[in-house]
């Protein structure tokens, strides 16, 4: 079903300067604000765009609501208007390099890694795919990630895919890093698999009680693990200057202000 859905969605953006181009450009521009800001958004953002214009599918923002469940690893819910259907999306926005592609809370992969490779290091295929075939490992392609990566010097994005089936049949090594001294702090200890000729593919993050987001779940890397990459689309932004400057006039205005900015945006047809 994502991949029916994937379909529909790049069918959304196809031909000369795409909607969903501007929709990208003004959801990075939110990085001016925080670092945090623009990936919130962007659910908030890609929800409103199916809605409006990927044809055949509803969505609803659940990001919030779902990590105060803690149920969930996922941002959106997309729903088949025709089957009614549903699927959960989990949408990363990355810069280019290390991409979190699941947090793994209960850090139930990096347990299992931790009692069975140890601090060794795996090289038979049989006990590779026995260990990828273990519970967290094999549910994993139940989330389905949307990643949206973004260079901010050269300004310029991509929406891609990882494909964790190529990615887990093309695993030949497990390595165990330990723990090293950079400066005054240590790093975490890593699992990280690799295929052929030392192809560099994801790694798994010590997640311990003390661990942050970035230091925990499975992590891969966008340029070292290009291969298993898929992109739908790749285009260049610019910082959408008046619409910072509207959000802060938004943020000071009433109630009464936002009813007849909507009405506004109702009455636009065409959003160039």
């Amino acid at each position: 079903m994502f991949e029916d859905f994937l379909n529909s969605f790049a069918k959304s953006f196809e031909g000369k300067n795409p909607l969903i181009s501007q929709v990208l450009a003004n959801v990075f521009s939110m990085r001016v604000f925080g670092n945090k800001t623009h990936g919130d958004l962007a659910g908030i953002a890609l929800t409103e765009y199916i809605n409006e214009h990927v044809d055949g599918y509803s969505a609803k923002h659940t990001g919030k609501e779902t990590f105060r469940a803690k149920v969930n690893e996922e941002d959106i819910r997309v729903t088949n208007d025709k089957t009614k259907k549903s699927l959960p999306i989990s949408i990363k926005t990355y810069g280019v390099g290390p991409l979190q592609l699941s947090t793994n809370k209960a850090s139930t992969m990096f347990n299992y890694l931790s009692e069975v490779v140890k601090d060794q290091e795996i090289i038979d295929r049989n006990k590779i795919q026995e260990i990828l075939s273990y519970a967290p490992f094999a549910e994993f392609d139940q989330v389905n990630v949307l990643p949206l990566i973004y260079d901010e010097k050269e300004q310029k994005f991509k929406i891609i895919l990882f494909n964790l089936d190529k990615a887990y049949k093309s695993v030949r090594i497990i390595k165990f890093l330990n723990p090293r001294k950079i400066g005054k702090k240590m790093t975490f200890p890593i699992y990280k698999f690799y295929g052929d000729n030392d192809q560099y593919i994801f790694e798994v993050r010590y997640g311990g009680a003390g661990a942050n987001a970035l230091q925990r779940g499975m992590w891969t890397h966008t340029e070292h693990a290009s291969p298993f990459f898929r992109e739908l689309l790749s285009d260049s932004y610019q910082i959408n200057e008046p619409l910072l400057s509207l959000m802060t006039k938004i943020l000071v205005a009433p109630k009464i202000k936002h009813e007849l900015l909507l009405k506004e945006f109702s009455q636009i047809k065409d959003p160039t």
